[in-house]
């Protein structure tokens, strides 16, 4: 068996900013992401040297050919700062209780990353790979994977688990199996969007004093960020039947469902700091 570090990578982005000054109480900054990483060894070229072997035939970079899962395709981050206008007078109490206000936030979306299924295979006729692209059923192309419809639809049926089979025998045995023939990065991974808002209230107390409450809220409308985890991205095995001893696919039941998120749901934090 040769191991070798070779592989080749193309990578591509586009970053647009549009920024606005504070006037008028108002600042911000939006800044755009579009990227693309193409590889012919996903996954790897990003990794520690600690040695590994990719997935599919070594021989053929174009079966290999496909999309890293390191990026996010399309990438929206704005933040924000509006300072409320100041009362008419803010010695009076009228003032101090209506003046001082202020909301700044952090506000992301997000594709989701490209993701690869794979399956256990311990019938490969090119051992060590036990893991390897799925084999997609006869109808059934990269495209045809993903389960559309939002991600809340489909936590436990995010890809059409009846386009995974068994891979083609090859083996003199009757036993070995060729590669899965399913592509890299073939379907796209939770999106994300998430809120942080801060509510600000500053009150002078005298020339030198002042005081400052904070209401800040992390993942402010408690929106959910699903993500994968490897095991959920293996579909299925391919073993020997125990009965017949004939190769057999056996799908994962928990294959491809999501039974996790990426972030933490809301969290409220209330700070008060006292300048002198």
């Amino acid at each position: 068996m040769l191991v070798e570090s070779g592989g080749a990578s193309w990578y591509s982005a586009l970053g647009v900013g549009l920024s606005k000054r504070l006037s008028k109480g108002l600042q911000f900054l939006a800044s755009y992401t579009w990227a693309s990483a193409l590889e012919t060894n996903p996954g790897y070229s990003t990794g520690a040297f600690s040695g590994g072997t990719r997935l599919g035939d070594q021989n053929s970079a174009r079966s290999n050919y496909g999309p890293d899962d390191f990026i996010r395709p399309q990438r929206l981050v704005i933040s924000y700062v509006y300072d409320f206008p100041l009362a008419a007078s803010r010695s009076s109490l009228k003032g101090r209780a209506l003046g001082g206000w202020s909301v700044a936030g952090v506000t992301t979306f997000q594709n989701g990353q490209r993701l690869t299924m794979v399956d256990t295979n311990v019938l490969s006729s090119f051992a060590p790979f036990v893991t390897d692209r799925v084999q997609l059923a006869p109808g059934c192309t990269n495209k045809s994977v993903e389960t559309p419809g939002p991600v809340t639809s489909k936590l436990n049926n995010f890809v059409n688990s009846s386009c995974f089979t068994l891979p083609a025998v090859i083996g003199s045995d009757g036993l070995g199996t060729a590669f899965g023939n399913s592509g890299n990065g073939i379907v796209s991974g939770p999106d994300q969007r998430n809120f942080d808002i801060s509510i600000i209230k500053t009150t002078p107390l005298t020339e030198t004093k002042t005081v400052e409450f904070r209401a800040e809220f992390f993942n402010a409308f408690n929106t959910p960020s699903f993500g994968f985890s490897n095991p959920e991205l293996n579909v299925g095995t391919v073993a020997a039947d125990p009965n017949t001893g004939a190769p057999t696919w056996q799908p994962n039941p928990t294959g491809a469902q999501i039974t996790s998120t990426s972030v933490a749901p809301r969290v409220i934090q209330l700070a008060l700091k006292f300048y002198f």
